[in-house]
């Protein structure tokens, strides 16, 4: 990936929920410019890894997409990927935003639990100095690896 390029990722976290498997990890958009969250989402202890989603065309039309969805408050019902599905279907409307990109949430959400799957299967989150190493990254984009 060159630098300088702006790239959409989602961020995976433990939710805290077991056996379910469906509310098992907790996606949450990343879409950062700046330098030092870059390198805090990468050294965030419990983030267990970031799926990039999209090059970002339009930073501002992205940044005005996503702040215009709400956050939905006191419904035990909704969920964060509620939020990231209606956020992709958003920026794949608008057409502008991004770029190349995997905006279809079945797609996205399917292949980040299978990459946090296999990691987890390889003991990725097992041992405590791996944990502040840069996280696993998967490229959907070129469909491989970035980050082990």
């Amino acid at each position: 990936m060159p630098s300088g390029k702006l790239r959409l990722y989602i961020a995976l976290y433990p939710s805290g929920v077991v056996n379910n498997e469906e509310r098992k990890t907790h996606p949450r958009k990343d879409g950062s410019t700046k330098k030092s969250s870059w390198t805090t989402y990468l050294s965030t202890t419990n983030l267990l890894a970031r799926i990039l989603i999209a090059k970002v065309e339009d930073h501002n039309r992205v940044v005005a997409i996503l702040r215009s969805l709400p956050v939905v408050q006191d419904d035990p019902a909704w969920r964060c990927r509620a939020w990231i599905a209606t956020a992709l279907a958003e920026l794949a409307r608008d057409g502008k935003a991004v770029g190349t990109s995997q905006l279809d949430w079945a797609i996205v959400e399917a292949t980040a639990r299978q990459y946090v799957a296999r990691k987890a299967a390889a003991g990725r989150y097992e041992r405590v100095e791996d944990v502040l190493k840069p996280k696993p990254t998967w490229d959907m984009l070129e469909g491989q690896e970035t980050v082990a």
